[in-house]
């Protein structure tokens, strides 16, 4: 799939001396946590990313020519009872979550002034690993995609027409034609 890339960050991903990042940003019943895998705050589009550093994780993002639907695994680590019941709190299935890719300059900033959106798609049920020693919570997040695979159940009833459509009354006669005889190709 093409994207549109900012020329400055694409050559920095074409070069030899590359400084990646992530930044996430995860959709919650309140509102969105956003982090990267960097320290300290970072400001991209009109939005703060709070620095994760080696505590958060993505798995690898993968793109085919095929129609399919690819699913990532968001990983955060070392968290605290307090934050974990925070996360539980307000995590939902079905929420959105988008993961961009981008590079920093020597001084702090990102290059370009962007990153490119690598991923996009809602979340499933968080699983959490507690071992005692540390928390650990993992959320996969499925491709828009993923929607292609539901099957769609629809009846041709006037109750499901009326599901979705209230004042539609086209199907309330189904009945009374089933039950009418039509005489083909006769002449009267």
């Amino acid at each position: 799939m093409s994207r549109d890339i900012d020329p400055a960050l694409l050559a920095e991903l074409q070069g030899a001396d590359l400084s990646p990042i992530l930044l996430m940003k995860i959709g919650t019943s309140d509102v969105p946590v956003r982090m990267w895998t960097g320290y300290g705050d970072l400001d991209y589009a009109a939005e703060t990313y709070l620095g994760g550093g080696e505590f958060i994780g993505v798995s690898n993002v993968s793109e085919t020519a095929d129609v399919q639907a690819n699913g990532v695994t968001f990983s955060m680590s070392g968290l605290t009872p307090e934050l974990l019941s925070i996360a539980l709190q307000y995590m939902r299935q079905g929420e959105v979550a988008e993961s961009y890719l981008g590079a920093l300059t020597d001084t702090g900033a990102l290059v370009g002034g962007t990153a490119v959106r690598v991923f996009k798609g809602k979340t499933d049920v968080p699983v959490i690993d507690d071992d005692g020693a540390s928390i650990v919570i993992n959320l996969s997040a499925e491709s828009d995609l993923i929607d292609l695979e539901r099957s769609r159940v629809r009846r041709n009833t006037s109750e499901d027409q009326k599901s979705v459509y209230p004042d539609d009354l086209g199907f309330d006669f189904v009945l009374r034609l089933q039950e009418t005889e039509i005489a083909w190709g006769q002449i009267k």
